[in-house]
């Protein structure tokens, strides 16, 4: 399958998400494609610039035994990922200043909440943020983001302890140690 045929598959699926967990086709091999860790997409080294390509990508992509794939009906194409799909670029708290939304650079909202827990995972010799978005994928958070939710925690705990704490749609969440 070269990249037109790819993309005529993506454009005939009509629903927002449709239901890549039940489709489980041919792999085609040879189809290059690539999301770094600044949140670019690529095909054959080439940079994807259309935000609405990738936002249509977005919607068929499934993790699948620890492997990235684009998925359609009949085939599926294998995406490699240096950090994760997703990228976190911005948030909103709601009027209560309590719960906190996070905003992907695929136009996707999530609550961070229980459903989409956020983790600190070390990688080499940072710890970087990640959260659940959805079906198992995750998204990591953009370091001014990270910076933001960190003054978040310090003004709702006050700095009070060890680690700092994050509070959102009652669930906490560890930023780290606030030596």
């Amino acid at each position: 399958m070269d990249f037109s045929d790819l993309l005529q598959s993506v454009n005939s699926i009509e629903e927002k998400y449709p239901p890549v967990h039940l489709w489980n086709p041919d792999l085609c091999e040879g189809v290059e494609m690539r999301i770094d860790r600044e949140g670019n997409w690529f095909y054959k080294d080439s940079i994807i610039g259309r935000k609405t390509l990738k936002v249509l990508f977005s919607r068929i992509l499934k993790l699948e035994q620890g492997n990235y794939y684009l998925v359609t009906p009949v085939e599926k194409v294998p995406v490699i990922v240096d950090l994760a799909p997703y990228m976190i670029v911005d948030y909103e708290i709601d009027s209560e200043q309590k719960n906190i939304i996070l905003k992907t650079n695929l136009d996707l909202s999530i609550p961070l909440d229980n459903e989409h827990k956020l983790e600190l995972r070390k990688i080499g010799d940072e710890n970087i943020p990640f959260v659940h978005v959805r079906n198992n994928i995750e998204g990591f958070i953009s370091r001014s983001v990270y910076y933001s939710l960190i003054d978040i925690a310090l003004k709702q705990d006050g700095g009070s302890s060890d680690r700092l704490i994050l509070k959102s749609f009652d669930c906490n969440f560890n930023l780290g140690q606030t030596i």
